[in-house]
């Protein structure tokens, strides 16, 4: 199932009758997210749905309004986001992560920003360096697209009927 618009923001995701035991109440499949065409993770994965669908929900549910990083250059956007997510000395802040933890085992970063009337949903696969214990900021291919609250808000009307 193809939730959205894959050209903009979407979502696919589809239940593998051979990855859920019998009798289990999890829903185990394909999720992935869709940005501009852009598909993260770029591998299929194993995802339970009651964990990444029901995170990713919740987050896309809760966006922040920053009228200053929705217009920032995509670079300094995704950058600063990140800092904000995971920042060298301080507690972390999620305000505009959106990766469920699917998507992060895999690198693929989301962010999520709003300026009131629409939403800028970025992503992009990086490296993470083990030594330092974060991610290479250098030479990033970010995806990101721009919709409307309303068609966010069908989006995540259409994954209810995903995890029920």
């Amino acid at each position: 199932m193809i939730i959205g618009s894959p050209y903009r923001f979407s979502i696919f995701v589809e239940a593998i009758q051979e990855w859920n035991a019998e009798g289990s109440h999890l829903k185990n499949g394909v999720f992935l997210l869709c940005i501009d065409g852009e598909l993260f993770p770029k591998q299929i994965v194993t995802s339970t749905f009651d964990i990444d669908i029901v995170w990713l929900k919740k987050d896309l549910s809760n966006i922040t309004v920053n009228r200053d990083l929705f217009t920032m250059e995509k670079e300094k956007a995704f950058v600063k986001m990140y800092n904000i997510t995971f920042p060298e000395w301080s507690h972390n802040d999620y305000q505009y992560f959106i990766s469920s933890p699917s998507l992060e085992d895999y690198n693929c970063i989301a962010f999520v920003v709003s300026n009131g009337e629409q939403v800028r949903i970025m992503a992009a696969k990086l490296n993470y360096i083990i030594e330092e214990s974060t991610h290479d900021l250098g030479n990033m291919d970010i995806s990101e697209t721009f919709i409307t609250h309303d068609e966010l808000n069908k989006i995540i009307l259409e994954l209810d009927n995903v995890i029920v």
